[in-house]
């Protein structure tokens, strides 16, 4: 299984990253091929301007995946204007695509931020996702390092089912 983990966050202090960096150990232990993409590292411009190499490049990674883990943070109860741009842009290939989300938020009640994603992802490319989201807030976190247990155990547990649901879909 080849799975793509898209970090979204344009933040040079993302805990979306962190989370995503955290999925990815632990979908490797599992032997699952990785590849992470931190978009604050590729050169992103709105579709008016045409798709840059960077963005090219992720159109080609994204068509060749299997499944996608879009790590993403919460914006006026939403996605980013980063990834909006990609999903824009860069997800043609992306139909009918196994997806999860692992989402990192500034408090407690905006875990329903994450729907407009899933509501994009299903009926732009009728992709499945996996029911279950990794939600995280600063609270789970001392500095750089996911501190919680819950969440640490919850990672697991949404890489496991990201797994075997991810393979029976490709078999």
């Amino acid at each position: 299984m080849n799975t793509l983990i898209l970090s979204s966050s344009l933040s040079k202090n993302s805990r979306s990253f962190l989370v995503c960096k955290n999925v990815e150990k632990e979908l490797i232990n599992q032997g699952v091929h990785c590849t992470l993409i931190d978009i604050r590292d590729i050169r992103i411009q709105p579709c008016h301007l045409g798709k840059t190499k960077d963005m090219e490049s992720l159109t080609k990674t994204i068509d060749n995946t299997d499944n996608i883990i879009i790590g993403m943070g919460v914006h006026c109860y939403s996605i980013n204007d980063g990834l909006k741009i990609l999903l824009d842009n860069c997800f043609s290939g992306a139909t009918n695509k196994f997806f999860g989300i692992l989402c990192a938020a500034g408090g407690e009640r905006s875990y329903l931020s994450t729907m407009h994603l899933t509501q994009i992802c299903m009926n732009e490319w009728r992709m499945i996702q996996l029911p279950r989201i990794i939600y995280v807030t600063g609270k789970d976190f001392t500095k750089d390092v996911i501190t919680s247990d819950e969440v640490l155990e919850r990672i697991k547990v949404f890489c496991k089912e990201f797994n075997i649901i991810g393979n029976k879909l490709i078999a």
